[in-house]
Order: C-alpha cells, then structure tokens, then sequence
C-alpha cells in the first residue's frame, strides 16, 4: 500500500474521475487525489500540489495529453505520467509513449490501472535511488583526496577523473582523454609504464606501486598507485587510485638524511673512541719508557 501519495487527474468527467479512484483505492492504494481540467489548474497543481503520479485523458476541450507531458517535462521532469483515456488509435500511442508517457491505459480495461500504477512508480522510485546513488558518487569522486582515474583498456587514455587527478598530473580531464597514461611518466620511465599498464590488463590488477606522474611545467608528483580491470556498459576499464605521497616521500628523505647523520656522529664518536685510546696506551708506553730508564739510572 502506498501511503503519502499524491495523484494528479487530468480529467474533465467527473463521473471517469470518480470510477479511477475508486478503480486505486479498490486495488489498496492510499493517496490524495486532485483534479483539474485546464492548463492554468494544472500548472498550479504541479507547483503546489507537488504529485507522485500524473493520470492524464487524452482528450479534453481545452486540454490534452501531449501538453500535460511536454509541461510535465519542464516543470516536474521526475513526475511520471500515465495516460488514462476513453481511445487511442495506435499510432496516437506510440507519439505519447516517445513523448514521455509510462503507460496507457483504456479507461474500458481499468483493471490494468492499478497494475500500471504500481509498477510505474516502483520504476520511479528505482530510478531516483539510481540517480540520488550516481550524485553520491559524484560528490565522493570529486572531493576525494586520492586521484581516480577511469582508463580505457585499448588506449590507455582517461575517459574520465577526478579533480584530484588532474592535480597531480597537472593536468584538465580534457588534455588527458588523449592522453595514454604512460606518457604522463618521465620520458625514460615511459616504457615500463606501458608494460604495468598491460599487465594490468593482462591480469586483472596490480600492486601498490610508487611512482612519478611528470606535470608539463617539468615538476614531479609522486604517487602510490593501485590498478584494476573493471567492466562498465559493456566495455574494459582500468580503474586506478592514486595517493599523493610527496610528504611521505619528504618524510622518508629526511629520516634517511638524519640516519645518514646519526650513522657520521656515531663514527666520529667511535673514531674519537679509538684516537683516545690509541692516545692513551701511547701516553702508557712513554710512562713505562721513562720510569725503565730511571731505573737504569
């Protein structure tokens, strides 16, 4: 049972109105009906009404189905739209199915009503958690801090990134769709680049690897990448991840740099040991020297 749900009826015959709700309400639905016969009432009631589902006749004097879908289009484009009509020619049909219609309905065959409803608005309802799912996407895509990047398996080109990408390589998503992946390494690093790239390809993902991506301005961006081969509307991707890892590398750099100091202080330290006690039997061997030669005496 739907609860909450709001139907908009197009209908100029208050009796028809009358025999498709109570057609719903029959079949368990719960909603809250309104009914308008004219462009101005029904362009309020998208606005102010805000409905679930639209039951739009074919026909009325003033009124029809192909405006009630083309206005639903351009003020309320998730709102779907059945036609419940006395008859249609065939031909009429398939011009309201291609302008937007989910359904037709003869108002004859009601029993088919409430069916169509039901699965017309779980297809609505499918299609917003599709939608809302792909912004949520998005939004994780493009605030990410790790550089993602949608390669195409034949090129080697991005066919799609995100922002974080881009600044690493230095690059616009533009530039980058022709632009095989390879040729953002340094020139002597291009060729086994080429070969990750493959193997990737070849085994259906790679390692963490660090490398550099090579901006235009002859900058370096070091990055730990992880690889995969994903599929996606029929066709071959690598996905991969990039992390920016230019403070780990400093990080590294420094602590080699105080290790390598560590390592010289220790040596002094231990060459000043053995100067001392080189000076120091020395200083013995003299004493010992002298006192012999007292004694000679």
């Amino acid at each position: 049972m739907q609860s909450g749900l709001r139907i908009l009826l197009v209908e100029d015959a208050p009796t028809d109105a009358a025999l498709i709700e109570q057609c719903l309400r029959e079949a368990g639905l719960a909603f809250e009906a309104r009914c308008v016969d004219t462009r101005e009432a029904y362009e309020r009631a998208l606005k102010e009404f805000s409905p679930d589902l639209i039951l739009a006749d074919h026909t009325l004097p003033s009124f029809d189905a192909q405006r009630a879908l083309r206005l639903a289009r351009e003020l309320a484009p998730l709102v779907p739209v059945i036609v419940v009509t006395g008859t249609l020619p065939d031909e009429r049909a398939v011009d309201l199915l291609r302008e937007g219609a989910r359904d037709y309905i003869l108002k004859d065959r009601l029993a088919r009503l409430a069916p169509a409803v039901h699965r017309v608005l779980e297809e609505t309802r499918c299609a917003a958690a599709r939608v809302e799912a792909e912004e949520e996407f998005r939004l994780v895509f493009a605030e990410a801090r790790d550089g993602i990047a949608l390669i195409d398996r034949k090129t080697g080109q991005p066919v799609d990134c995100n922002p974080a990408f881009e600044r690493q390589t230095g690059r616009s998503l533009e530039i980058l769709r022709g632009t095989p992946v390879w040729d953002l390494r340094p020139p002597e690093k291009r060729e086994a680049a080429r070969a990750l790239f493959e193997a990737v390809c070849a085994h259906g993902e790679g390692g963490a690897e660090n490398l550099d991506y090579r901006r235009p301005d002859g900058s370096d961006s070091a990055v730990e990448i992880r690889s995969k081969l994903v599929a996606l509307r029929g066709r071959q991707y690598v996905l991969t991840v990039s992390r920016d890892i230019s403070e780990r590398r400093a990080a590294d750099g420094q602590l080699r740099a105080q290790l390598d100091e560590l390592r010289q202080f220790q040596k002094a330290a231990v060459d000043r040991e053995l100067r001392m006690k080189e000076l120091r039997d020395e200083n013995r061997r003299l004493r010992e020297q002298l006192a012999a030669r007292k004694g000679g005496t």
